[in-house]
């Protein structure tokens, strides 16, 4: 459908709806809402999320989801994201369809939705802060707000933001223990992936060297669980494109020989564990990029890491690298930090 309308944030429209549906009659008012979106809807191309929207726990639908997004955006078309129907939802897929989102506000091509119809399933999505990049422009800086305890953020424009690790891990630590706590780790952890956002960074990247991260508290289980999202070119992509005066180049020349299958699959593995760098460049690595969160992940540092990046998903807890029926152009990052992982008094 070709888009030549009057815009009319929807999203909002729904959310305000929801956020008032004490205060008026709830069948009266969606039914008038309900005509003014359906007359709008002729100028959007309209796409449905999977019913489980987790990037986590259904990631091949959720990336054929992202991907159809991505089509429209290509063409410049304006995009209706319909999740009414939806019966599952995380921060996984909200943080992704959040940086989607910020891509098509970046080429000022409008992305209007609708919200769950799960009371619970909206109310998560409205708390996570979604309608804030919905009205925030794309130059804009998202900041971090402190005591807020689940919720996504970006630092727009910036390679390395390396205070709000400090932010972070004052906050996760007073949940998991109830006082401030060290967390190397962690703060490695963030550092490695904002710098890896400027390493993988393209001409023709969709969100060039705008990361994402989401926090989500669980004081119940004693646990804090990031999420982090490079929608970019994705590794293996980015590897290919190297300029021959990067140490990177022509590196699958000298790994294929130590190749089983040579998949994307087998190829993140050896390069999570270091093997492909001590091939490529014939030295050890120095613990940086994503080998080195897969050390900081071995030192028990922190738990659960799980990697997607184009069409590999890389789960460390199980030590499984499966390969992906459909790519997924970016990088996705999912941990937890938790009671069990190494941690030491607090230290400024």
């Amino acid at each position: 459908m070709r888009n030549k309308m009057r815009g009319r944030n929807l999203f909002k429209e729904d959310y305000a709806i929801i956020k008032n549906v004490r205060n008026f009659p709830k069948s009266k008012y969606r039914t008038k809402f309900e005509i003014v979106r359906d007359e709008s809807l002729k100028f959007y191309t309209i796409i449905s999320a999977p019913n489980n929207f987790s990037f986590i726990k259904n990631p091949e639908e959720t990336i054929i989801f992202i991907n159809s997004l991505e089509k429209c955006y290509l063409k410049k078309e304006r995009v209706y994201v319909d999740i009414e129907k939806i019966d599952y939802l995380d921060y996984s897929a909200v943080t992704v369809l959040v940086s989607v989102m910020f891509s098509f506000k970046a080429r000022n091509i409008k992305f209007n939705g609708n919200l769950p119809k799960n009371f619970e399933l909206a109310k998560m999505l409205i708390d996570s802060e979604f309608f804030k990049f919905l009205g925030k422009a794309q130059t804009e800086k998202m900041e971090y707000t402190i005591g807020k305890e689940n919720q996504i953020f970006t630092r727009a424009n910036k390679e390395v933001n390396s205070e709000l690790g400090l932010v972070v891990m004052e906050e996760a630590t007073m949940t998991i223990w109830n006082e401030k706590r060290t967390c190397k780790g962690l703060q490695r952890t963030l550092l490695e992936l904002m710098q890896n956002t400027n390493n993988h960074a393209s001409v023709n990247q969709k969100g060039e060297k705008h990361w994402w991260l989401s926090v989500n508290h669980d004081k119940k289980n004693k646990k804090v669980s990031f999420i982090f999202v490079d929608y970019g070119v994705g590794i293996f992509e980015s590897l290919k494109n190297k300029p021959e005066d990067n140490k990177w180049y022509g590196w699958f020349e000298k790994l294929k020989d130590k190749l089983t299958v040579g998949g994307n699959n087998e190829i993140l593995k050896m390069l999570l564990e270091g093997e492909m760098h001590m091939t490529v460049t014939g030295k050890h690595f120095r613990g940086k990029g994503l080998p080195g969160i897969k050390q900081v992940l071995d030192r028990e540092q922190i738990s659960n890491l799980s990697i997607i990046s184009n069409n590999v998903n890389a789960n460390m807890k199980n030590n499984k690298y499966l390969k992906l029926k459909n790519q997924f152009s970016g990088t996705f990052v999912a941990w937890e930090l938790n009671e069990s992982n190494v941690n030491s008094k607090w230290i400024l």
